[in-house]
């Protein structure tokens, strides 16, 4: 049993302090009392939004953090920090007018001057974040700004409720969605400057729903309702968030009671839709993800050699997993988007299950029988990509004569394992939509030029097409480009589609209110949630 369990009642009194140096909330009584329970199902690598492009720190950014727009539960963009916003007829320049109600878990209230500084951090040279070419990118003067340094020229604090921004035409492609990433948050300047480099280890600086209480490394994070949210105060008090890697101990914890709501793990899915109690609990909806074998060329020498990386596509039956590992519930992949995704590429063949062909190809690159040991590391979040991973690897073995060794590691060291791009050979993971645009899939995963860039694909002409698409004036000048881009790098074996998947969660029947995305984890967040026993 971890430490949480046998201290949560201390915690939770602890929990109802004041915030250090700054502004605490009334108790909360009644109803509003009630505590809501979900898994992480890892160690959150970060919780400053702007480097948070992981499940475990990204539900943390959700729920603690504002954009200026978001999402519904049918995927449509809906105002959040910003009441409104105008478009200038030639599309480029956006004036979004802020709500007055929206505040600091500090107190202080959110101006566009705090916008502007956040844009501003998003795109600094020197800090690197992960999410300012996905949001920031569209913008006039970012690119002066990474080379020179400084603000941002298109963004304006018009004065202190009205923001404008200006995009670049060049770059412009998908600019609302892109706003609608639950990274692209505003943050308090003062907690982010007086906390250093790792400010979030201390408190957060969000104006969201709920604001950080405790965080007590590889064992829970706790959430705390924030009364001032400018949508009302959410219906539960806190959100507890124990860290639970193996889906199994999610699922026994949620059937002991202990968790509220969790994902199923997919070898359990037949027996609990068919459960006369956990029948009924079960959720299932569309999921905008995608599980994808990924090669990498920097260490395993044969990856540079793109018939290499092809032949690897085509020894994978993709209709076979999906039919026998996941029993039909996922659907295979022949592209990298998602359905769910506009302009999602729904003709699209990709390439087939051809173990002939792709022998002929590692003849063809003087590597046929000589290939070495591959090791491929396995996404620990989700019990999905080891099934995947070992079917694949039996495959590639029985197909290619490759000797494929799987590697498993926690979540942390996966993660960082992948961002440094030297360590895996392979590795076996998922995307799922962060929100809902092409560009959240080609120009973060295989454009050579972002820091997501795991696979280390480096293509002049897929480079080129993502570009066309960002300074397409219409949709389906856009959508088209990424089609081709999109094709180029699927039979150029960048990263080889396995399954599409869907989401399966298991909600206890006293929540309510519970709102779900094809994106993120699957949910948005908490505030609408009540817990009704």
């Amino acid at each position: 049993m971890s430490v949480y369990r046998v201290t949560a009642l201390v915690v939770a009194a602890a929990l109802l302090g004041a915030l250090a140096g700054g502004w605490a909330p009334a108790p909360a009584t009644g109803q509003a009392a009630a505590v809501f329970r979900t898994p992480l199902g890892g160690e959150p690598p970060t919780a400053d939004p702007y480097f948070a492009t992981d499940f475990s720190s990204g539900d943390l950014t959700l729920l603690m953090y504002n954009t200026l727009v978001g999402l519904d539960s049918a995927g449509r963009l809906v105002p959040e920090a910003a009441k409104s916003w105008d478009v200038s007829p030639d599309g480029l320049v956006y004036t979004f007018h802020l709500r007055d109600n929206v505040y600091f878990h500090s107190g202080r209230k959110v101006t566009a001057a705090d916008w502007k500084w956040s844009f501003d951090r998003m795109g600094d040279p020197a800090i690197k974040t992960s999410v300012g070419d996905v949001v920031a990118g569209p913008i006039a003067g970012y690119d002066a700004q990474q080379k020179a340094g400084g603000g941002i020229a298109g963004v304006k604090a018009v004065d202190p409720s009205t923001l404008q921004i200006v995009l670049n035409p060049n770059s412009r492609g998908g600019f609302l969605n892109r706003l609608a990433y639950y990274a692209a948050v505003v943050l308090d300047r003062d907690v982010v400057e007086r906390g250093g480099r790792t400010w979030f280890a201390a408190r957060d600086a969000g104006s969201g729903p709920f604001t950080m209480r405790e965080w007590v490394h590889n064992d829970h994070v706790t959430l705390a309702a924030e009364p001032r949210y400018f949508a009302g105060a959410p219906k539960i008090a806190r959100v507890e968030l124990p860290i639970v890697t193996e889906a199994q101990t999610r699922l026994a914890e949620y059937q002991a009671g202990q968790l509220d709501l969790v994902a199923v793990p997919l070898s359990d899915f037949a027996r609990i839709k068919a459960d006369p109690v956990m029948g009924k609990e079960l959720i299932v909806f569309p999921r905008a993800q995608i599980i994808w074998l990924g090669p990498n060329p920097r260490v395993y020498e044969p990856f540079k050699d793109a018939r290499v990386r092809r032949a690897f596509a085509l020894a994978i039956d993709k209709a076979k997993i999906a039919r026998t590992v996941f029993f039909g519930f996922y659907q295979p992949a022949a592209s990298i988007v998602p359905p769910g995704i506009p302009g999602f590429y729904a003709g699209y063949k990709g390439l087939p299950y051809d173990p002939a062909q792709a022998k002929k190809l590692l003849e063809e690159a003087g590597v046929a029988g000589k290939l070495p040991p591959l090791t491929m590391a396995m996404n620990p979040i989700a019990q999905d990509y080891e099934m995947a991973a070992e079917a694949a690897a039996a495959m590639l073995k029985d197909n290619l004569g490759v000797d494929v060794r799987l590697q498993r590691q926690e979540f942390a060291a996966f993660q960082q394992g992948m961002n440094r791009r030297t360590v895996f050979p392979a590795f076996m993971t998922g995307w799922a939509a962060d929100y809902l645009d092409y560009s959240d899939y080609l120009d973060l995963l295989l454009y050579s030029k972002s820091p997501l860039d795991r696979v280390s694909y480096a293509n002049p002409e897929f480079d080129k097409l993502v570009d066309q698409a960002n300074a397409a004036a219409t949709e389906s000048a856009r959508t088209a480009l990424y089609h081709k881009a999109e094709a180029l790098a699927v039979e150029d074996g960048a990263m080889i589609p396995i399954v599409f998947t869907q989401f399966a969660l298991l909600k206890k029947p006293y929540v309510h209110g519970l709102r779900t995305t094809a994106a993120l984890s699957g949910f948005l967040k908490f505030n609408t949630v009540s817990i009704q026993k």
